[in-house]
């Protein structure tokens, strides 16, 4: 009996221990929204759908929380907590959930663009994905080939996006995961991120707009950009 009630004690400290921070969180990110003009919201499940690439459309229980929205530097913006689960079993039948957390700011683009995705290399390095049939584009650099991973549908277009000095801006602040889905750059990392992730993960986002060159914006998306 003593047991049961240990365990009952611990299991209601756990859940207020989770409801504590997650409030303290909430707080976190209402303040840093109203500091710069933003939209707060502690949960938006609506963008569920939005976007089709990692980390999203796998597992289920998809949450989206902490939700900020507004313009940063001129550009439409979005960021937000992002959770899946996924469910395993073991020999006795016994079902296991983990909760997979993200954090993931969104930028919108001037136009929509051809999908490209740009990723660090796993830790078996590239040449052994490769091996395996997982091949990704290559540049003249061989230090961004060892960090990165670009995949794109169009190996023109994507030699054409990662020019030299988008490998420069990698290479020194890519510390994130990122994909143009449409008209939407897509940064995500696994966790949770804090305040100043946010803002750092924005610039590095706008940093990689602004390093697509305008023939790219006119020939794929029809926009007319003024030249650098």
């Amino acid at each position: 009996m003593l047991l049961v009630l240990l365990a009952v004690l611990v299991g209601v400290g756990i859940v207020y221990f989770s409801y504590i921070q997650a409030k303290k969180r909430r707080e976190l990110f209402a303040g840093f929204a109203a500091q710069y003009g933003w939209s707060y919201a502690p949960h938006n499940n609506a963008l569920a759908g939005n976007w089709n690439g990692t980390p999203f459309r796998t597992g289920d229980n998809w949450r989206f929380k902490n939700v900020l929205t507004g313009l940063f530097n001129g550009h439409q913006m979005v960021a937000f907590d992002y959770s899946y689960q996924t469910h395993t079993r073991n020999g006795k039948g016994q079902r296991r959930t983990t909760t997979h957390k993200f954090g993931v700011v969104v930028l919108q683009l001037p136009g929509a663009l051809p999908h490209l995705e740009v990723t660090h290399e796993g830790i078996f390095g590239g040449s052994v994905a490769n091996a395996l049939g997982f091949r990704d584009l290559q540049f003249e650099s061989d230090q961004f080939n060892r960090a990165f991973r670009v995949k794109a549908d169009d190996e023109r277009y994507g030699h054409a996006v990662v020019t030299p000095r988008m490998m420069e801006v990698l290479l020194a602040h890519g510390e994130i995961g990122w994909r143009i889905e449409g008209n939407s750059l897509v940064g995500w990392d696994s966790g949770s991120h804090d305040p100043t992730e946010v803002l750092r993960r924005l610039h590095l986002l706008e940093q990689v707009t602004a390093q697509v060159p305008p023939y790219v914006w006119r020939d794929y998306a029809g926009v007319e950009l003024p030249n650098p």
